[in-house]
């Protein structure tokens, strides 16, 4: 492509014009969050926009239409806006692609960004989910989920059976498990070198989970 970035430029709203071809919805749940989210902090992603083809003076919107709206409704008469200087299949392409293509996040740094997120608004699960994507439930049952007791150094096999009698249930062997990917090359043989040889015998205490 042969657009080019330009700085980043108030543009009045009444001058940017949705493109006809944009496919983009966004539901209202997702609306609300977002609208919450710039009438609290007053920020959001730039809009991109490109010179328009046929309308002197003003804009044709590519990617940022309900950042528009909702700039609208909070009665804003200026949005930020990115200016791209493309021609037609170059803006076609564009809006097939800048609103569905996107990275996923990582399930435990996800959680980790939540619960940092959490602390530093000393916020609970529902006020979180007035602004995050996830709803109320799941952030209450990602936030308030046990973690494993973390091991700071590794622990030898002969010393397998103190690591492994802290964990009894189904549940917590699982946790055990992806403890020792972290502390053993190969966590699965450790464990079951443990399990085949310190066996209880009879009368002694049983190893759930197993």
């Amino acid at each position: 492509m042969s657009s080019s970035i330009h700085e980043v430029q108030q543009i009045e709203l009444s001058r940017l014009i949705a493109h006809p071809k944009n496919a983009n919805v966004m539901s209202p749940s997702v609306m609300a969050k977002l609208r919450r989210h710039i009438e609290k902090t007053g920020r959001y992603e730039s809009l991109v926009v490109r010179p328009h083809p046929t309308r002197e003076a003003c804009f044709e919107l590519i990617n940022g239409h309900h950042r528009k709206e909702i700039l609208e409704s909070l009665g804003r008469t200026h949005a930020a806006c990115v200016v791209w200087d493309l021609d037609d299949t170059e803006t076609l392409m564009l809006l097939a692609t800048v609103n569905r293509l996107g990275g996923e996040d990582a399930p435990g740094k996800r959680l980790d960004l939540l619960e940092a997120l959490a602390d530093s608004l000393a916020a609970s699960p529902a006020e979180l989910a007035k602004f995050l994507p996830e709803e109320e439930a799941v952030l209450m049952k990602l936030l308030s989920e046990e973690k494993p007791p973390e091991m700071a150094t590794q622990p030898p096999l002969t010393k397998m059976t103190e690591a492994f009698t802290v964990f009894l249930t189904a549940g917590d062997k699982k946790q055990l498990l992806e403890t020792l990917k972290q502390t053993h090359r190969d966590p699965a043989k450790a464990l079951m070198i443990w399990v085949n040889e310190k066996q209880p015998t009879h009368g002694e205490g049983e190893i759930h989970g197993m």
